[in-house]
């Protein structure tokens, strides 16, 4: 069986400035380098338990540097490649609106997405775009915003709080042992528990709507989580640039 850990940056426990976060900062290498040191604890933990492989799909698709990150795939790749998985999805960041959460947004800033007239973020969309894909969910971590979140969105998992938010651009956060050791055990725990293992499936069809920067509404009726991304940029693609788990990168 092979863990697939979805990753991103924003999230990760000792990533405390959300200016780091972008390429083009002068600390972006040391987020980089934060962003491997938490998958290395999740693979060291998922290698320990059992499990064959580890692989990593970045939720926002960056370029990551090949040579600190082998072990990265495309959405391509994950559908072509049939095989038992299971997933974490890690570092992952509060939906735009949610109180007491660093770098809390949904795919840019100004945009709201409400599913079925609840409020949802990119927590919502990874879960029940892996749900679609049967994979069954472990673990869910980032700050107390998210963790707060995921007790609507995906309530049935485990999660681990690697910090808070200090400011919606600051962040502090356990020290970096304590919080690798936490996830590892959480993970670890759940492995061992296969009533743990939740697959959070889509409703159908699937209906949002979207509060877009510019004060406009619009409203998406999608059959697939793949048909809703390829919405989600034809609607808001024009506000700025996000990435998402889209096949054949048509973006």
């Amino acid at each position: 069986m092979e863990l697939l850990v979805i990753a991103d940056l924003e999230g990760m426990s000792s990533i405390s400035r959300w200016e780091i976060c972008f390429p083009a900062h002068a600390e972006y290498s040391e987020a980089l380098a934060a962003y491997r040191a938490e998958v290395d604890a999740v693979a060291e933990a998922a290698r320990a338990w059992g499990l064959g492989a580890v692989r990593i799909l970045d939720w926002h698709q960056r370029l990551l540097p090949l040579d600190l990150f082998p072990e990265v795939m495309t959405p391509d790749e994950l559908l072509l490649e049939q095989r038992p998985r299971v997933a974490v999805l890690l570092g992952f960041h509060a939906r735009a609106g949610q109180r007491d959460a660093f770098a809390s947004r949904t795919l840019m800033p100004g945009l709201q997405l409400f599913w079925e007239d609840r409020e949802a973020g990119e927590l919502a969309l990874a879960s029940r775009w892996l749900g679609e894909l049967g994979i069954p969910l472990l673990l869910v971590t980032g700050d107390r915003g998210l963790t707060s979140e995921a007790e609507e969105w995906t309530d049935q998992t485990a999660t681990v709080t690697v910090k808070r938010a200090l400011a919606p651009d600051r962040a502090e956060s356990l020290p970096l042992e304590r919080a690798h050791r936490a996830i590892a055990d959480a993970l670890q725990r759940v492995l061992a528990r296969r009533s743990w293992w939740w697959v959070y499936r889509p409703s159908s069809p699937i209906q949002v709507r979207l509060e877009l920067p510019d004060g406009s509404r619009s409203f998406c009726k999608a059959s697939s989580m793949q048909e809703l991304f390829e919405l989600l940029f034809q609607l808001a693609g024009s506000f700025g640039r996000f990435g998402l788990p889209l096949v054949n990168q048509r973006r």
